[in-house]
């Protein structure tokens, strides 16, 4: 059984029989030492070329906790397998920003081939310039870029719209490039978030499991972590990523959930978060272990 950890330094995992019986499982991945050792097992990062070794910044605890949540994503839980052809969806928010570099460092030791996608869904003025900034990532790491943009079709809830629309652009992308799996950089916070709106929604048990590491050709080997430590890792490499507006609009369910409900959870109940988040994985367990669930019986909640 693989060793799942809390973001929180000095706490052991439980095992899963706690873990169905009520103990709070632990399914964040736990901060490394301060000390930054590429390298390491499993592997954190892979030095720029014709360098043999990391620029300082880049050996901090900030840019190794993320580093090495995505190598343990791939190399202990298969998020992403040796070779693969990954398709990184990228918004310039800190969150893809942070998974973008991460991969790219990550990527040569595992033979990962990258390429990376800006989506515009037109919704909002200079929306269109952030895919420069992107383009500016890839360019800088030696990867592929392709700017998209998309035409979100009126209907009901304008955020399912536009996921519909960029998800199928995605797609066609990914067939374009051969790329054989789309990463996305969803956070433990969206995880919380998706859980939280679906329990609330009345959501069937089949629902609650929310998103996982890996289904229906998407990965998301940040889901384990913490969204300040995107923000803090984006922090110590000196990027400066975009900030979405959308991302708190109060008109968006999301947001709300995001800027209000949670922290007003998160003081009558302090770890209400977290414990979303066990509560998916716990429930992914569990149906897991009784009746398989097929990856097109799962609805996916994307809420970049």
């Amino acid at each position: 059984m693989a060793r799942v950890e809390f973001a929180r330094v000095g706490v052991s995992a439980p095992s899963l029989r706690s873990t169905l019986l009520g103990g709070l499982a632990q399914v964040v991945e736990q901060p490394v030492h301060t000390r930054y050792v590429p390298g390491s097992n499993p592997g954190t990062a892979t030095t720029p070329r014709g360098s043999g070794t990391l620029a300082s910044r880049e050996r901090t605890a900030a840019v190794a906790r993320v580093r090495r949540a995505v190598a343990t994503a791939a190399d202990r839980r298969a998020v992403i397998v040796p070779g693969e052809h990954l398709l990184i969806a990228c918004s310039g928010g800190p969150d893809s920003t942070a998974l973008l570099d991460a991969l790219a460092r990550l990527a040569p030791p595992r033979r990962w081939l990258l390429s990376v996608a800006h989506v515009d869904h037109g919704l909002r003025s200079g929306s269109g310039a952030e895919a420069a900034f992107v383009a500016g990532l890839a360019a800088a790491r030696g990867l592929a870029f392709q700017a998209l943009s998309v035409q979100v079709a009126p209907g009901g809830s304008l955020q399912d719209r536009a996921r519909v629309a960029r998800h199928a652009a995605l797609r066609d992308e990914a067939a374009r490039v051969g790329a054989g799996v789309i990463a996305l950089g969803h956070t433990a916070d969206d995880q919380a978030e998706t859980v939280l709106m679906r329990a609330l929604s009345g959501a069937s048990p089949a629902g609650l499991p929310a998103m996982a590491e890996r289904e229906r050709r998407l990965v998301r080997p940040l889901l384990r972590i913490w969204r300040e430590a995107t923000v803090a890792y984006c922090a110590a490499l000196g990027i400066e990523p975009l900030d979405d507006p959308s991302n708190s609009d109060p008109r968006f369910l999301r947001s709300r959930v995001r800027h209000e409900v949670i922290p007003a959870l998160e003081v009558v109940f302090p770890g209400a978060r977290r414990r979303l988040v066990v509560l998916a994985e716990r429930q992914r367990r569990l149906l897991s272990s009784a009746n398989p669930i097929p990856a097109s019986g799962v609805e996916i909640v994307d809420p970049w």
